[in-house]
């Protein structure tokens, strides 16, 4: 459940965007500048006489991106630094025609496919399995504007597994909806977005009661128990897309904070240090260092 709930906070920003074109780097990473690539490594902090110092420095993510900010290329590694995904984008213009997902030895396993009408918009989206048979397909309806009303994914049986809806005022949309089901057609998750600064998330057990529920205000995110009790807070800064977490809990509150410690001369961070306090005290978990390279002006 955790990891879906990071990923309806991050992954959803660039699609829920009230902007108008924001580049991979921007939208997906908050990086500024023209970003070409950037590599994450991550130092555990050890209790050595006394004293916490880092581990050994191991990778986590690398990423290349295009002079249009749009990223062409994914390599994601496990606690040991070993290679387990890598996606490779391929675009014409700004828009993304294909999409395969590999595995740590290479072996692709999933495919996208996009189509665009005359005008640049996507019109539909295809995902096969690493042996060429359909996994699902994404339909895009517009409206007499042009303008996107609803995004439906269904699996290669015909089942809808995820929906988009968007409604507007004027040129403005104003309120969006995601909708996620299981396969037995059961809602797993409902996201309702009313401004753009607004965003609720409920996730549901398969009998259709609450199991946790988020509200998202601004840059602070509130999540609750299933019984409507506050079980964490969470603020995300505007250098980078930092968390601070202060999860509430009577008996073992405790408080997780990612604080930047070096930034470049474009203002994205390359060292951050996340803290961790309780009733023991402040200690360092981890530092992240971030290599960035830019396109030369």
């Amino acid at each position: 459940m955790k990891a879906l709930i990071l990923f309806l906070l991050v992954a959803l920003s660039p699609t829920l965007a009230y902007t108008q074109y924001r580049s991979d780097a921007e939208a997906t990473y908050a990086l500024k500048g023209p970003v070409r690539s950037f590599k994450t490594e991550v130092a555990t902090f050890v209790l050595k006489d006394g004293n916490f110092v880092e581990g050994p420095r191991v990778v986590q993510m690398e990423a290349s991106f295009n002079t249009d900010g749009n990223r062409t290329d994914l390599y994601i590694y496990n606690d040991k630094g070993i290679l387990v995904r890598r996606i490779v984008m391929k675009f014409e213009g700004r828009n993304m025609v294909e999409a395969v997902n590999y595995d740590g030895a290479g072996k692709a396993w999933l495919r996208s496919v996009n189509a665009y009408d005359n005008e640049g918009r996507m019109t539909e989206e295809a995902t096969y399995q690493g042996d060429g048979s359909l996994r699902s397909k994404t339909i895009f309806k517009r409206n007499a504007r042009g303008q996107l009303v609803e995004k439906s994914e269904y699996s290669a049986e015909g089942v809808l597994l995820e929906q988009f809806t968007y409604k507007y005022e004027g040129d403005k949309r104003h309120s969006a909806e995601r909708k996620i089901f299981r396969p037995d057609g059961s809602l797993q998750a409902l996201e309702i977005q009313t401004a753009p600064s607004k965003r609720e998330t409920t996730f549901y057990n398969p009998d259709g009661t609450v199991a946790t529920k988020s509200v998202r205000v601004d840059q602070e995110v509130q999540q609750y128990n299933q019984d409507g009790s506050l079980a964490k807070i969470t603020t995300i800064s505007d250098q980078g897309r930092l968390l601070d977490e202060l999860t509430i809990n009577p008996r073992h509150p405790k408080r997780e904070s990612e604080i930047p410690d070096q930034t470049d001369a474009h203002g994205n961070w390359t060292k951050q240090t996340k803290w961790s306090t309780d009733a023991n005290g402040t200690k360092p978990l981890k530092a992240t260092y971030r290599t960035i390279t830019y396109y030369q002006n």
